[in-house]
């Protein structure tokens, strides 16, 4: 059989059956391309030993280990799918094993160093100074991910400011608890949207004009690529994912249960538990509260 064909319909198969995100959809797509195209693949008849372990050494060879897992994984499911429909006579990758994890300890920004992008933002009080400023904000208070902060829409906030709804990874829903300084900068934000009547047909909290309607990724990560440089931060510890790696250590290292941190984070695993515990916002919103280091900071916020 074509193994484009057996690609599009195992595509088909799990955007029906798997509630996955665009971007992990993405993922696995690209991933059974590249294997079809380094292999030079046309039947799935035509797939041996030899062509396997060519296509375990080039993904060992240029790949990180995790990116590597994430291929190799993409192509196990697609061998699994295709054994459980019998359309293959021998699933060559059914002992097959991932590489083994060398977890590295992630690179995280001080408390200062977040402070001080902050109160930098402060110092601009435009409307895209202001939003800088919440932004950050909740990033450093929540340690959700850019991809939930920059879709999210303003029928995701509570009527009270006091949390936001988050779509996880696989369409699941979660509520993270925001501090009264963010809800602060929050409602000035909603306020300057609406004396400036700047709307989104969508509804996005960080509307734009780009393809998405909302701010994109790459446009925050420059933005705080600027504001990192102008606080005199090195650059390699100026991403989205360093702020929330660093809400999470931050959080770890003032006592806070790690299970907490994880149903913020929107976690379904984390190495060092692998537990997944469901914890009431109420719970979690206190602790944030008594522990996180931006509640010493309510002086610094402008007045609304």
């Amino acid at each position: 059989m074509q193994i484009n064909n057996l690609i599009e319909k195992y595509l088909e198969h799990i955007l029906i059956k798997k509630n996955l995100s665009k971007n992990t959809f993405l993922s696995y797509k690209n991933d059974l391309i590249q294997f079809q195209k380094i292999l030079n693949l046309n039947e799935i008849e035509n797939i041996d030993d030899e062509k396997i372990k060519n296509y375990l050494n080039f993904i060992a060879k240029n790949y990180s280990t995790t990116s590597h897992c994430r291929k190799l994984s993409s192509i196990k499911n697609f061998f699994n799918f295709l054994d459980g429909k019998k359309l293959i006579k021998q699933n060559y990758f059914d002992s097959t094993e991932f590489p083994r994890f060398k977890r590295k300890i992630p690179k995280i920004l001080s408390e200062e160093q977040i402070n001080k992008m902050i109160n930098l933002s402060y110092k601009d009080s435009s409307h895209k100074g202001i939003r800088l400023s919440l932004m950050l904000e909740i990033l450093y208070a929540t340690g959700i991910r850019i991809s939930e902060l920059v879709s999210l829409k303003i029928g995701n906030i509570s009527d009270d400011y006091s949390s936001i709804i988050i779509l996880n990874k696989g369409g699941m829903e979660r509520i993270v608890p925001l501090l009264s300084k963010v809800q602060k900068i929050l409602i000035k934000y909603l306020n300057i949207l609406q004396d400036n009547k700047i709307k989104s047909s969508k509804n996005f909290l960080f509307p734009s004009n780009s393809k998405l309607g909302h701010l994109t990724r790459v446009r925050f990560f420059q933005i705080l690529q600027k504001i990192g440089s102008n606080a005199l931060i090195d650059k390699e510890l100026l991403s989205p994912h360093k702020l929330r790696h660093s809400f999470a250590t931050h959080l770890l290292n003032r006592g806070v249960d790690l299970r907490l941190i994880q149903e913020s984070l929107g976690h379904k695993d984390i190495s060092t538990t692998q537990i997944y515990t469901h914890v009431q916002t109420k719970k979690l919103r206190k602790i944030l509260t008594e522990k996180h280091s931006l509640r010493k900071n309510m002086s610094k916020l402008i007045k609304i």
